[in-house]
């Protein structure tokens, strides 16, 4: 038995890996011992939206004070509840926490605006909700520096070290491991030397021997354990993809395990596009001639692209290339003109997708719709790839944020793994996430040279796969009796095992 230890730096960030044979007392190269206090994260979460009504309860009087509380503790509650993934976004994670303030405080504003007539003491009502949005931005920051969720890892050395480098690589401010173990003997005592919160477990021990185990541990006391790809899926904001299978597809399906589209997301998009078109307008106006003095032909480029449930539509954008483009972009593509690279890197060349967004083939946020022939080769050779189409293409996505451009059938595999995670947890918080990490990434990022975060557990058996052994699954799946998935999509699972 292997027992993995990591050893962490003032703040619990970096982590450094030391690995003792079984046998030899683990609390040797402990850094995070029994009882080791933490910062009261949900205690300050809870005191922030009494303290920030605290200015309305002076000024307004009794009611406006509670009536602010109400909403501030409301704005925390739901700020606690968002989506875990959303935290590894640099400027979105304290973006969402903003929107959350403003938005119960504006509802505050109108029921107090229903019941009295009047907004009491609207100065007040400001400085509570800054002093709200602080003092919750702090607790955030406590939850990632002192209060972070504390895992041990049963599976291998290297899977270990792995898991806890790629948690520091993405940004998952609110995990970091402490500890691993390769085996069962011992497991909840290291897990109460290192004062773990969660155990996260691979498959290098039977997912039955876990489950029984901690099942066992139950009639104990508390308990957290989870899969490393739910773990992925819900701190890291991926899919894996060789652990898609028939019940995980199925769950889209279920009206109650996920969001769904709705007449209301629709109407949203209307309105934001409607919105964005008044001072876009002009700007396509402006852009137009210069667009036709850089090159010859129509300013406007069209093409074919696969849009909701496979049906090819046609996307308008400003044209940029010269030719076709009918391929894969990559960075100083000669096609690109010097008007085009400019409005490349800001993204104003898709401007005119939002008349895309009012004709239904589009949303403001969903997976970005590829080329008709680049599709045709991704379905061939990711199974997955006709997923993505269950959702309307948007303007920009939880893939294009966090994995850049695509540029090979991998990378559009991490790609893949991205598109489905937002597929499947799609929310009204997620694409505020999104819209304000696109706003980021335009201003500061190349997305030719963005890193995707989790590659390799997006990834998984992927890179090994050969085309003769995915057309071998082919073949056998769309011949094997009983098949629940459309024949002309195999699933990767019996390749990876």
């Amino acid at each position: 038995m292997i027992v993995v230890m990591l050893r962490t730096d003032a703040r619990g960030g970096s982590t450094t890996p030391e690995s003792l044979p079984a046998g030899r007392p683990a609390t040797t190269t402990s850094t995070a011992p029994r009882g080791a206090r933490r910062p009261p994260v949900g205690a300050l979460r809870t005191a922030v939206p009494v303290l920030a009504a605290l200015p309305v309860l002076l000024v307004g009087g009794l009611h406006a004070g509670i009536l602010a509380a109400v909403a501030f503790l409301a704005a925390a509650v739901l700020d606690a509840r968002r989506p875990t993934a959303i935290s590894t976004m640099p400027l979105a994670r304290h973006a969402i926490t903003a929107f959350l303030v403003v938005a119960c405080t504006a509802g505050g504003g109108l029921a107090a605006l229903a019941v009295w007539g009047t907004l009491p003491a609207p100065g007040s009502v400001l400085l509570g909700a800054v002093g709200a949005i602080a003092g919750l931005v702090l607790a955030e920051e406590l939850a990632g520096r002192r209060g972070a969720t504390r895992i041990v890892v049963l599976g291998t050395e290297d899977e270990t070290i792995e898991l806890g480098r790629t948690i520091e690589a993405v940004g998952a401010r609110r995990f970091r491991v402490v500890a691993g173990t390769d085996s069962l003997v011992g497991l909840d005592d290291l897990m109460a030397q290192h004062g773990a919160d969660l155990l996260v477990h691979t498959d290098h021990v039977s997912r039955p021997a876990v489950l029984g185990h901690v099942a066992a541990a139950m009639r104990r006391g508390p308990i957290s354990a989870t899969h490393l790809d739910t773990f992925c899926e819900h701190a890291l904001g991926v899919v894996p993809l060789a652990s898609v299978d028939a019940a995980w597809l199925a769950d889209l399906a279920d009206p109650w395990g996920h969001a769904k589209g709705s007449r209301g997301s629709r109407v949203v998009d209307v309105l934001v596009s409607l919105v964005l078109l008044i001072p876009a307008a002009p700007l396509i106006a402006v852009l137009l001639p210069l667009i036709a003095l850089d090159r010859e032909g129509s300013p406007f480029f069209r093409q074919e692209r696969v849009g909701r449930f496979g049906r090819p539509f046609s996307i308008l954008k400003l044209r940029t290339m010269r030719g076709t483009g009918s391929d894969w972009s990559s960075p100083g593509d000669a096609r690109i003109t010097r008007l085009g690279a400019v409005l490349r890197k800001t993204h104003l060349d898709e401007v005119p997708q939002l008349f895309n967004v009012l004709r239904g083939d589009m949303a403001i946020v969903g997976p970005r719709p590829e080329q008709v022939g680049i599709s045709a080769e991704l379905e061939h050779d990711l199974p997955l790839f006709p997923y993505r189409h269950g959702v309307r293409p948007g303007i920009t996505g939880w893939a294009r944020v966090r994995s850049g451009y695509a540029r090979t059938t991998e990378e559009s595999a991490i790609k893949l793994g991205n598109d489905l995670f937002h597929m499947k947890h799609r929310s009204v918080l997620l694409h505020v996430a999104i819209l304000v990490e696109t706003i980021r990434v335009s201003l500061f990022e190349d997305q030719f040279e963005v890193r995707p975060p989790a590659a390799a557990y997006v990834l998984g058996s992927f890179p090994r796969i050969e085309e003769d052994d995915l057309l071998a699954v082919a073949a056998a799946t769309a011949t094997t009796s009983g098949d629940v998935y459309p024949r002309e999509a195999p699933l990767p699972t019996p390749v990876a095992a």
